[in-house]
């Protein structure tokens, strides 16, 4: 007796190959959900941690919160220094430029002794450039601190936050187009002057879709510069009595939480 062949025929295997893919569909989006849900838990981490960090310096330094930019816009990479910073003279007598390193990762580097603390998962970052004396001389990290400028004068090259609170501010009303960060921003401030910590944010996530899973663009509104799509979106924060959550929200709802009043 002849043996039967007992091979697979191409109806079985397209059965198979779509059952697989079938699972894959469903599978993949479970499995990137999850291991997003393991990136927003240590980016929690991560801002608890630099609220720690940044407590502890307050209490070294006459409980006030340190002068530190939002982003590297004024800062000289090539040296470290700080630049075109606003002087606000003759309102504001603070003067920044030339300093070295005003960043979180730099300022709080002797509390939280890790680099990588400021990289967020979910975001990434850039490499920082370290000087010839060991400091950091550039921005690197994932998180904004909570600076917007000087007082009521513009600063030469506003950050977002400073652009978001004069150009935003008086569209979304009182108590937002008082024209000056220091209602807002926890820069500079004493910690006596920070009426609501548990509210104020003293640094976040510098994302406003990535860990809901959607682009800024998706967010931000059109006139903003968004896609005009306006979906919701999440950041983490910190707050100023050292808190730490995850916020889901539109667009304005995490400006707000961002921009919240020191003194309601």
């Amino acid at each position: 007796m002849r043996s039967k062949n007992q091979g697979f025929t191409l109806i079985e295997l397209l059965v198979v190959i779509a059952i697989i893919a079938i699972l894959a569909a469903i599978l993949f989006p479970v499995f990137a959900k999850a291991r997003e849900q393991a990136r927003k838990i240590t980016c929690v981490s991560n801002t608890k941690e630099i609220g720690l960090s940044l407590m502890m310096y307050v209490q070294d330094y006459d409980e006030t919160f340190p002068w530190l930019m939002q982003d590297g816009r004024n800062n000289d990479d090539s040296t470290g220094l700080s630049k075109l910073m606003p002087t606000g003279a003759p309102l504001w007598s603070v003067n920044l430029n030339g300093q070295r390193g005003l960043f979180m990762e730099y300022k709080l580097q002797p509390y939280t002794k890790n680099y990588q603390l400021f990289v967020c998962p979910t975001l990434r970052g850039t490499n920082p450039v370290i000087g010839a004396d060991g400091g950091v001389m550039n921005e690197f990290g994932s998180y904004a601190y909570s600076y917007g400028g000087i007082g009521p004068v513009p600063s030469p090259k506003m950050t977002p936050l400073e652009l978001f609170l004069r150009v935003v501010g008086p569209i979304l009303g009182a108590p937002y187009n008082s024209n000056n960060p220091q209602d807002f921003f926890i820069a500079g401030q004493s910690l006596a002057a920070v009426g609501a910590p548990s509210d104020a944010v003293a640094a976040f996530c510098d994302s406003y879709g990535a860990h809901a899973g959607v682009t800024d663009a998706s967010v931000v509104p059109a006139v903003f510069g968004g896609n005009g799509q306006e979906l919701i979106g999440g950041t983490t924060a910190v707050f100023s009595d050292g808190h730490a959550k995850y916020k889901q929200g539109k667009f304005w709802d995490l400006l707000k939480l961002v921009l919240h009043p020191l003194n309601p």
